[in-house]
């Protein structure tokens, strides 16, 4: 059963790791320090441009409405949400009755954006747990890539299961269909639908929840492996690389301890452990790993200068100069994602990508021997979002000329062909990203702006 009540106020315009067998890069850019430059104002009659600002200025408002939404997250019973950009909505869905503070958020979002409540099965909770027991018992039983990722069905009220269709779990499900129907007397489609219904009835009873299952073609890789020259105050979306020059990863955003220390954020497959000295693109000495949160699959880098972190982002092209517009952005606040929005993700090897959606939050995927939590994202045309050496990078929106931090990127899956990138590498149209608020979480940390 699903509850939905909703309130309206009108808009004003106002890493995955790269292979060391790999080719060096061409030769750094110089560094450059530069703000992006300002949009031109819009002329005056000209109705394109009065139509940008208005879906500019919807965007910005759903945006916000989503962050007062998603801030809710850590409150019983919340499962997620969700945003509409066309409509100017923000869906907040939740297991039983939801609390006096999700009414509240009709004083708090901005002008014409419309707050829906919709009552839901399961909680983001309910389904945490369940793609964690699901992830872990599979991973156990049939190895690191059976089950891709696990995700909240659109309701809530189940969850979505990829499962490898090459994978010793679907291998497994297909024999027993076989055994049972007999493949010479099924359709090969009533033999798939079997066996996808098999894996369900399976992975459910390890779940705890009902399941869905989806098979794939390829699983979630890590995308270690631009901006290959920069220098203390490190800015994020830097290239990490080894001693012979060849990118193997990426910067994430810089964040503040509750000590006051600076640290970088990137990901923790990026390198050995503790200790590991981390370089720059042109192999100068950018810091070493302080700590490691596996779980996560992040680490903290602690860099060389004063000051040591600018508190902002690469964006543009991997081989974007100071002239681009979008070359360097500051960050402004960090956002929980919510399904619907818009998402950039900037990677050393790929450089920036933008016009991606976020699919689906609270995502479950293997990442080393441990099951990571996160987000994953996609273009409409199903273009290229993340590529290998983009590992550890930032993912976030810009509002204004400021960047709303949302993430660091840890891998891709559905290969595609790359275009320009610094070294040879492969890319994928998905991207998973950790929320930035789980990292300044375990942390006890708050962004760097």
């Amino acid at each position: 059963m699903r509850r939905k009540s909703s309130v309206q106020r009108a808009i004003v315009v106002g890493a995955v790791a790269l292979a060391a067998a790999l080719s060096a890069p061409a030769a750094a850019s110089a560094p450059a320090t530069s703000a992006p430059a300002a949009s031109a104002p819009a002329a005056a009659g000209d109705s394109t441009s009065q139509s940008d600002q208005v879906q500019a200025a919807t965007v910005s408002a759903v945006d916000h409405a989503a962050g007062a939404a998603t801030a809710l997250a850590e409150k019983p019973g919340y499962a997620g949400v969700a945003v509409d950009y066309d409509a100017a909505k923000v869906t907040v869905s939740w297991k039983g009755d939801a609390p006096a503070s999700v009414s509240a958020l009709e004083t708090k979002v901005p002008d014409g954006v419309t707050v829906d409540v919709e009552r839901t099965p399961l909680s983001e909770a309910d389904l945490h747990a369940a793609s964690t027991r699901l992830l872990d018992s599979q991973r156990a039983a049939h190895g690191p890539d059976a089950v891709v990722a696990a995700f909240p069905a659109e309701d809530y009220a189940s969850l979505v299961v990829e499962v490898s269709r090459d994978s010793a779990l679907a291998r497994e499900a297909g024999s027993t269909v076989a055994s049972e129907t007999g493949a010479s007397k099924t359709g090969a489609s009533e033999t798939a639908a079997a066996r996808t219904t098999s894996l369900a009835q399976s992975l459910e009873e390890e779940a705890g929840v009902p399941v869905r299952v989806e098979l794939v073609d390829d699983g979630v890789q890590p995308t270690a492996a631009s901006r290959r020259n920069d220098a203390a105050p490190w800015t994020a979306g830097g290239a990490m690389a080894t001693t012979s020059g060849s990118d193997y990863c990426t910067t994430g955003f810089s964040i503040v301890t509750a000590a006051g220390n600076h640290k970088i954020v990137s990901a923790a497959h990026c390198n050995a452990g503790v200790g590991s000295l981390v370089r720059d693109g042109i192999g100068q000495r950018l810091g070493t790993v302080a700590n490691r949160a596996a779980g996560i699959d992040a680490e903290l880098i602690d860099p060389v200068g004063n000051p040591e972190t600018a508190g902002a982002v690469f964006g543009g092209p991997w081989n974007a100069s100071s002239v681009n517009s979008r070359y360097r952005f500051p960050v402004a606040a960090v956002h929980q994602p919510a399904v619907g929005q818009n998402i950039c993700s900037s990677g050393a090897v790929t450089g920036e990508h933008c016009g991606a959606k976020i699919r689906a939050t609270d995502v479950a995927w293997t990442c080393g021997n441990r099951t990571c939590h996160g987000f994953r994202a996609s273009r409409d045309d199903g273009g290229v979002v993340v590529g290998g050496g983009d590992s550890g990078g930032p993912m976030y929106i810009v509002i204004n000329g400021q960047a709303y931090a949302r993430g660091m990127i840890d891998g891709g899956s559905n290969r595609r062909s790359c275009g320009s990138t610094s070294v040879p590498t492969q890319c994928f149209s998905y991207v998973y990203g950790i929320p930035m608020v789980d990292i300044l979480n375990h942390w006890n940390a708050r962004i760097d702006n």
